[in-house]
Order: structure tokens, then C-alpha cells, then sequence
């Protein structure tokens, strides 16, 4: 008989063996889907991970128009529809969150109202629903497809071709690869941020999968991707992401590693404070631009951003002044483009957003399942250097998919619980009638 349960058949394992007051809860485990037929995998890592593809397939082209990026952007969300079609979809809804559902509905309602007046605004709604609001949506309404196991694979394929897509393209010589004035690395359609992010992401995934018993052959495929990444990070030199890895290592022991895990962390961390102490670091910093602002314009332009987003938002701090940005276009900070946009209202219902992504990480933590709590961490730190609220895909993908995934979850812990605690009933017979 087939399994009703929402949870994964990675999640299952933790609970095959559920112990209450004596009591052993048997549960039907479903047998995993391989990698290569897991829609929902694949649809998941192309909306996170797949773009920085698309931009070097552009830039090495030399295309110049939006059509190839626009096509990608319309076959992920047809992957994701599909994905939904093809999931157990019985009352998914209910796994949702009130208060990410009013947050969104506000800041499309703020949007579409700015959208009638203002032509940017029109084209940021048609952006952020089909890149966001639709993969995101589709995605959550199907994660009882969700599998860690062959999401890590899905974005360590899709990120390994694109950090290795850079690497061999900035080595080689090629006429596409584009330096600016702080020598960081760009395409014409990849920016240096994304560069950054891609390899971080990748990071992630073979983290993931290296925690996981693995053939020989393929930890050497890992391990060689990891320096790729670490290279392709070097490259873009952007600072959002080297602070959004940063915070991921630093949430690592927090997310109940293994014994070997944590040691292998302590002696890092022990070989890297040795090396603060005794060397020169001021080139390194300046390569990421953690010591001055110098030549970097773009660091300029964003303190700009956010004095003049601030400006804006004490011109009405209740409702707020609007989604667009008088010269910038936005603040490059997701808390400031929250009070800019929707004023103290929007700040009061993301609050209760953000407690519960940070109630979701913890319940994640404590059953090994480091994924999304560091694909989050990523998200909500990059989101704090740079990119939009409209232009957040894959932050809102993350946070939604997450917020599914641990709601059924607990939906799965409390249907347990109950059968267990009708079980025990039936078994020790219900109590007697007698005088």
C-alpha cells in the first residue's frame, strides 16, 4: 500500500525507529527515487543554481538580448508545474505559513500598485512571479517529492558545470571572460556576485554530500569540485557571498556535525587563527575589498542606495514609500528594501517570518539535515549585499520550500505520535466498564 505520509525518504530514516514510553512505531518507507528521474530535484537546483549557465551560455555566444534568459526562466517554471502535477498533491496547502503568505500578498499588492504607474514596476511584477512567486509556490505545494540525498546531487551537477564553465573560460584565455577596475572577474551577462554565490552553493551541496558515505571515486569528483568553487569564489571577489560562506561555516556547529566533522572544522579554524597572527593579510583583505572602499564603485553606489532607500522610508514609516528607487532602482539590502517599500507594516509581518525560518533551521539541525539551513543562511546573508526583493528567487524559493518541508514535518510527528498513542490503547485494551 502506498505511503500518505509527507515526509522524504531521507527524513524517514530518522524516524523507522521511534521509540515512545516502550512502544515501536512501524512506518512503510518508500523506496527513493534515483537521481536521474527526480523531476522535483532537478527542477529545484536549475531555479536556485541554473542561471549562472544561461548567463556564460550568453556571454560566450555573445548574445546580447534577454531571449535565452527569458526561455530558461519559462522552463523552469514549466518544470515546476509539472513537478506540482505529479506530486501527491492532497491538501499540500495546509504545510503553508500565514504570515510568508500575507508578507508576499503585501508586497505584490505595493508593487502592483506602483506597477500602474511606473513601467519598471510592471516589469519587476512579471519578473518576480515568474521566477519567484510561481517556483516557489509549485515547489512547496510538492515537497512530499523532496529528497536531500538527490536535491545535494542535482545542485552539485548543475553548479560543478557552471563554476568549472568559469574557471576553464578565465584560464583559458577566452574573449568572454571581462575584469573590472578591482580586478574581479565578470561576464556580459554573469556578474561577479553571481559568480560568487554559484560557487558558494556548490560548496554547499558537496558539503551535503560528503557528510554521506561515498564510492572513492566519486569523493575525488567532490573534492575537485570544491576547489573549482573555492576558485571560482577567489575569481568574483564579491563580498555578499565570502560573508555568506563565512556565516555558513560559522552556523556548521550548530547543525549537529560529526564527531570527524567538527575536528576537522576546529583544526581549520585553529591553522587560520595561526595565520592571522603571524602573517601580513592587508593584499588578501583588499582583494575582497574588506579594508577600504578605494576603487570599488559598486560599494559606493550602495551606501548611496541605502541612505537615499532611508530618506524614503521616513517620508512614511508606517505603510512605507513604494517598491522603486529614485536613481538606484533598489537598496541592496533586504531589511532596508522591506522598510523602503512597505514601511513599518511590512517589517512587522516579516518579523514573524524570519522567527520562523530561524524555528525551521533548529528543527532541521536536530535531525542532520544541513541543506536548507545553509542554503538559507546563504540566502537571507547574500540578501543583505545585494540583489532585490523582486529579484530574490532564489532566497524566496529556499525560505518557501523550507517552511513546506518542516510543517510537514511536524504535521508527520503529530499524526505518529497519535497512531502510537492509539496503538498503545488498543493494545492494553481500553479500561473496563465494571463496578
Amino acid at each position: 500500500m502506498a505511503s500518505t505520509n509527507p515526509l522524504s525518504w531521507l527524513e524517514e530514516t530518522w524516524y523507522r525507529s521511534c521509540c515512545f514510553k516502550g512502544a515501536v512505531l512501524v512506518m512503510h518507507v518508500s523506496k527513493p527515487v534515483p537521481i536521474y528521474k527526480d523531476l522535483w530535484a532537478w527542477s529545484f537546483a536549475l531555479a536556485l543554481a541554473g542561471y549562472p549557465l544561461v548567463g556564460l551560455l550568453s556571454s560566450v555566444t555573445g548574445r546580447e538580448d534577454e531571449r535565452l534568459s527569458i526561455a530558461f526562466r519559462l522552463l523552469v517554471a514549466c518544470l515546476c508545474g509539472l513537478t506540482f502535477l505529479f506530486s501527491d498533491r492532497q491538501k499540500a496547502w495546509r504545510f503553508g505559513d500565514v504570515w510568508l503568505l500575507s508578507f508576499v500578498g503585501l508586497y505584490l499588492l505595493k508593487l502592483g500598485i506602483d506597477a500602474s504607474e511606473i513601467a519598471k514596476a510592471r516589469d519587476d511584477l512579471v519578473f518576480a512571479t515568474i521566477t519567484s512567486i510561481v517556483p516557489a509556490a509549485f515547489l512547496g505545494l510538492s515537497t512530499n517529492r523532496w529528497s536531500e540525498i538527490n536535491v545535494s546531487w542535482a545542485l552539485f551537477a548543475v553548479g560543478a558545470l557552471s563554476v568549472a564553465g568559469i574557471v576553464w573560460l578565465q584560464y583559458s584565455g577566452s574573449n568572454a571572460v571581462m575584469v573590472d577596475n578591482t580586478d574581479r572577474v565578470h561576464f556580459a551577462r554573469l556578474n561577479p556576485i553571481s559568480i560568487g554565490h554559484a560557487g558558494v552553493t556548490t560548496l554547499i551541496a558537496s558539503y551535503t554530500l560528503i557528510r554521506i558515505p561515498q564510492r572513492k571515486i566519486l569523493k575525488i569528483a567532490i573534492v575537485a569540485v570544491v576547489v573549482t568553487s573555492a576558485a571560482a569564489i577567489y575569481l568574483a571577489a564579491a563580498r555578499g557571498p565570502i560573508v555568506a560562506l563565512a556565516c555558513c561555516a560559522i552556523l556548521l556547529p550548530m547543525l549537529r556535525p560529526k564527531f570527524m566533522t567538527m575536528m576537522m572544522c576546529l583544526l581549520f579554524l585553529t591553522g587560520a587563527v595561526l595565520a592571522l597572527a603571524v602573517t601580513d593579510i592587508t593584499p588578501l583583505l583588499d582583494k575582497f575589498h574588506l579594508t577600504t572602499i578605494g576603487k570599488d564603485t559598486s560599494t559606493t553606489s550602495r551606501l548611496g542606495s541605502i541612505a537615499l532607500s532611508w530618506e524614503l522610508f521616513q517620508q512614511n514609516p508606517l505603510f512605507g514609500y513604494g517598491t522603486q528607487l529614485p536613481l538606484y532602482g533598489y537598496p541592496h539590502n533586504m531589511f532596508m528594501e522591506i522598510l523602503q517599500t512597505m514601511g513599518l507594516l511590512g517589517m512587522a509581518i516579516f518579523v514573524p517570518v524570519l522567527v520562523k525560518i530561524a524555528k525551521a533551521v533548529k528543527f532541521l539541525a536536530d535531525r542532520r539535515l544541513v541543506l536548507l539551513p545553509l542554503l538559507t543562511t546563504q540566502a537571507i546573508v547574500g540578501a543583505q549585499f545585494s540583489g532585490s526583493l523582486w529579484g530574490a528567487a532564489f532566497l524566496w524559493i529556499i525560505v518557501t520550500v523550507m517552511i513546506f518541508r518542516v510543517n510537514a514535518m511536524r504535521s508527520f510527528d503529530l499524526w505518529a505520535h497519535r497512531r502510537m498513542m492509539w496503538r498503545s490503547y488498543a493494545q492494553f485494551g481500553a479500561p473496563s466498564r465494571a463496578g
